[in-house]
C-alpha cells in the first residue's frame, strides 16, 4: 500500500492551479482541537484521472500529491508524490477538505474535495489539461537576440524577441496546436516554417541563410 503524506498548507503549486491497482493516499493532518474531542471521522474517496493520453499513463512519468484547502494559506513547495497508476485511479482517506493535483511535465490538473462529498461508489474526476506549449528556439550559429517572431498562423504575436515569445495555450479539448511561424533576421533570409507543438517543451530549430 502506498501513503501519501498530506502537506498541511496550500495547494498545487502548479495551479497558483482503466484498470490496475489503485493508490491509497493517506490524507489526514490531525485537527487542532481539545483534549476530551474526538477525532473527525475519516472517510475514502475514489478519484479518477481523465483525458491523459495512455502512453503518459503508462510511462510512469506523472504523479499526484494532496494538500489541504485551507483559505489564504500560501503554496507549498516540495510537496510529497506518489507515482499515478496505470489505471488513473486513487482512493484518498480524508478527514477536512482537501485538493488533489495531478503532476506532470505537460498535463496537469486538480480536484477539491471534502468529507462530505465522499462515500458510496461515487468517482470524483480529475480532468488532465494540456499546459500551453513553452518554444525554445535552437537557431545554431545565430544569436538568439537577432532572431525576430511572428505568427502568419496559429496564433496572434507580431515581431516578438525569443525572450518575449509567449507560451501558447492550447484550445478546449485540442492536444495539438499547429502554427506556421516567421522568422528574421538582420542580413539573413526570412523564412516561414510550420510546425506541430504538444503541451510542455517544444524544440524549435531555426535555419536562415545569409543574402
Amino acid at each position: 500500500m502506498s501513503v501519501l503524506p498530506l502537506s498541511t498548507r496550500g495547494r498545487c503549486a502548479s495551479a497558483a492551479l482503466a484498470v490496475g491497482a489503485a493508490l491509497l493516499i493517506a490524507a489526514s493532518v490531525g485537527h487542532a482541537r481539545a483534549p476530551d474531542q474526538p477525532p473527525p471521522p475519516v472517510v475514502t474517496c475514489q478519484v479518477q484521472v481523465e483525458e491523459l493520453p495512455a502512453v503518459l499513463r503508462m510511462g510512469g512519468d506523472y504523479q499526484l500529491s494532496v494538500v489541504a484547502s485551507e483559505p489564504g494559506s500560501e503554496p507549498v513547495r516540495g510537496d510529497a508524490r506518489q507515482p499515478l497508476p496505470v489505471s488513473g485511479a486513487a482512493q484518498l482517506q480524508i478527514d477536512e477538505p482537501v485538493t488533489v493535483c495531478l503532476h506532470g511535465a505537460a498535463y496537469q490538473g486538480a480536484v477539491q474535495l471534502s468529507p462530505g462529498d465522499c462515500g458510496g461508489d461515487q468517482i470524483h474526476v480529475i480532468y488532465a489539461t494540456p499546459k500551453p506549449a513553452k518554444l525554445s528556439f535552437q537557431t545554431g550559429a545565430l544569436p538568439l537576440s537577432e532572431l525576430s517572431i511572428s505568427c502568419v498562423s496559429g496564433c496572434p504575436y507580431q515581431t516578438r524577441t525569443v525572450d518575449s515569445f509567449p507560451e501558447l495555450p492550447f484550445p478546449r479539448g485540442e492536444h495539438e496546436l499547429i502554427v506556421k511561424l516567421e522568422f528574421r533576421a538582420r542580413g539573413h533570409r526570412r523564412a516561414v516554417e510550420e510546425f506541430k507543438l504538444t503541451p510542455g517543451d517544444n524544440s524549435v530549430r531555426v535555419s536562415l541563410q545569409r543574402y
